[in-house]
């Protein structure tokens, strides 16, 4: 059959229409690239080729004073206590401590994925994500350089909030690495705390990676399926990553662990009963004269704003309750103070050496350690000192006792 001039201008029209799509469809994938290229700047090739080096054996805290030069009765101190960075609970000091050294599982895409070391997944680092340095905290402090690693998404167009959480949280769901999210708005020219309810268009959004907490450091497989996440994140909205180099930051996630693992100490006190057995009702009408409030098994003593001070739990790890204390009948109880968490160390050390002495005449009990020895007032004032110690070391080293990043850490 023949065609028209009709049908063969149709035809060319359909052809020239195919091509114009297909030509501005290549003019915006290039022009899209050449916009990540800016913004990404130089990166550094070869940061991420060999696989990093295999971290230390990990160190638990020891001990590194004897009270029984001071205090004969105390030649196997309980008073102070290392805090087993796997376990919320204090351990004993007749405990041995083991080494943690298998990091945490994530998996990101598949079960291969959770497998591959960061090196392997750097192999195929798209462009878009950037092995650059992340840029500096703001000046407003959000961020604690000293615990956390600062990581920037920044869009090439405004996201909704709730669109960003949406997205983030599908590709996080298997994500075991502890972050702070925050997103800025331009139009209302502020930072926003990233909820689901937080709402608004984001220029940009900013992650708090924690280096370490008292699981153990940030770990290679955590590291890799966090990039995979924000690889999701970056082919959804067009966005640049700033990810940060990944051997300085699981070195600094290191050096941070085994620094914390040398201070995370815990100061105990032991209070035993006597002729008979310490009563719950009795015990509990004691706390609660103290200021003490029973939260999660242990009565707590807190300060004005509601942190911790030191605790009150069963000798025998028994969990307390409101049901429970009433027909409570224990040998015992200890007070413990967490050395790294509370401003003051040894003022709150003398408050709960205090408490304890009231305790102990109230309900006919002894202040002992852990081999049911006295704690004589030269053994005090050297552990004291050591509260003093330990928490000298964490300012020098840049983290405040008591403060919220020494909260983060020691979580």
């Amino acid at each position: 059959m023949q065609l028209t001039e009709l049908q063969i201008g149709l035809i060319a029209l359909g052809v020239a229409g195919i091509g114009a799509v297909v030509g501005y469809n290549m003019w915006q994938e290039k022009r899209h690239r050449q916009t990540a290229e800016r913004a990404l700047g130089e990166t550094h090739a070869d940061v991420l080729i060999d696989p990093p080096d295999a971290p230390p054996r990990r160190l638990e805290p020891t001990l590194d004073f004897d009270l029984s030069d001071d205090a004969a009765p105390m030649s196997d101190p309980s008073a102070t206590q290392p805090v087993r960075r796997d376990m919320q609970e204090p351990m004993l000091a007749d405990e041995s401590v083991t080494d943690i050294t298998e990091p945490l599982k994530s998996v990101a895409g598949s079960p291969a994925d959770a497998d591959r070391t960061v090196a392997q997944w750097a192999t195929d680092v798209p462009t878009d994500v950037s092995t650059n340095a992340p840029p500096e905290p703001l000046a407003d402090g959000w961020a604690d350089r000293q615990v956390e690693e600062l990581i920037t998404i920044e869009f090439e167009a405004p996201v909704a909030a709730t669109e960003f959480q949406r997205t983030w949280n599908d590709l996080t769901q298997t994500l075991a690495v502890t972050m702070r999210l925050r997103g800025r708005d331009e139009h209302a020219g502020r930072w926003l705390p990233l909820t689901a309810q937080t709402a608004g268009a984001l220029s940009k959004v900013e992650l708090a990676v924690q280096l370490a907490d008292r699981r153990g450091a940030l770990s290679e497989a955590s590291v890799s399926a966090l990039a995979h996440a924000l690889q999701g994140v970056a082919d959804r909205f067009l966005a640049v990553v700033h990810f940060p180099d990944v051997r300085e930051l699981l070195g600094r996630a290191r050096e941070l662990d085994s620094f914390a693992a040398s201070v995370d100490v815990q100061i105990g006190l032991n209070l035993v009963a006597g002729e008979s057995l310490i009563s719950g009702t009795k015990l509990r009408g004691l706390a609660e004269a103290q200021g003490f409030t029973l939260s999660g098994g242990q009565f707590h003593a807190r300060d004005d704003v509601g942190n911790t001070l030191y605790t009150l739990c069963s000798l025998d790890a028994e969990q307390f309750s409101a049901d429970t204390m009433k027909a409570l009948q224990t040998q015992g109880v200890t007070l413990l103070l967490d050395v790294p968490t509370v401003a003051d160390g040894a003022r709150q050390f003398d408050r709960m050496v205090m408490v304890a002495e009231q305790f102990a005449h109230t309900l006919g009990a002894k202040v002992v350690d852990d081999n049911r020895q006295p704690l004589s007032p030269a053994s005090l004032a050297l552990i004291r000192g050591k509260v003093a110690e330990f928490q000298g070391r964490m300012i020098q080293f840049g983290i405040k006792p008591g403060s919220e990043s020494a909260s983060r850490l020691f979580s």
